[in-house]
């Protein structure tokens, strides 16, 4: 929830979305049931209209910079005990994607640019979390998954593939690409 710019005036209390969002939504809800859009606070209900949509494209960047994370350290990394685990994030991120994505199909349209965003960090994530268990494992500097590999339950990748030849469908994404 946004904070509002304007303050009220000396004595004024503050208006109800600032105070009780709850409320100030019941409040909102309760208007635009029952027609009176005159007396609605569209300025907000528009804001509040525009972060839903945002929220959502966010929450599929952060499980696909976590899905992509844990794919690097399973092409990457030369420990073997972890691997069930890191496959159990891989199923539960892109569980995760499949749900905002059922729920906001037109979202599928940006998983390739999400997917160029994500990569530097992702990146530097699975290094840093490899490093910090003694492995310093060659990590390609673009991203090696294409978005339908990324989406795909039954692609996995394994130690195997640095040296396998480009995969189809696409290419793999990498940035400015």
């Amino acid at each position: 929830m946004p904070q509002s710019v304007a303050k009220p005036a000396a004595g004024a209390a503050a208006p109800l979305y600032d105070r009780d969002f709850y409320a100030w939504t019941q409040q909102q809800a309760a208007l635009l049931r029952a027609g009176r859009l005159a007396d609605a606070d569209l300025e907000h209900l528009i804001e509040e209209v525009e972060d839903m949509g945002g929220e959502q494209k966010r929450a599929v960047q952060s499980h696909l910079r976590h899905l992509v994370t844990h794919l690097l350290k399973l092409r990457c990394s030369p420990a073997g005990d972890p691997r069930r685990g890191w496959k159990d994030e891989v199923s539960n991120a892109r569980a995760e994607i499949e749900d905002r994505l059922d729920g906001s199909p037109s979202l599928k349209a940006h998983v390739d640019e999400l997917l160029v965003h994500v990569w530097p960090r992702a990146r530097r994530q699975a290094v840093v979390q490899m490093a910090n268990y003694g492995e310093h494992p060659e990590v390609p500097v673009h991203c090696p998954f294409t978005p339908a590999q990324v989406l795909d339950d039954d692609f996995w990748p394994d130690r195997a593939d640095e040296d396998a030849a480009p995969r189809a469908p696409g290419s793999p994404v990498q940035p400015g690409g």
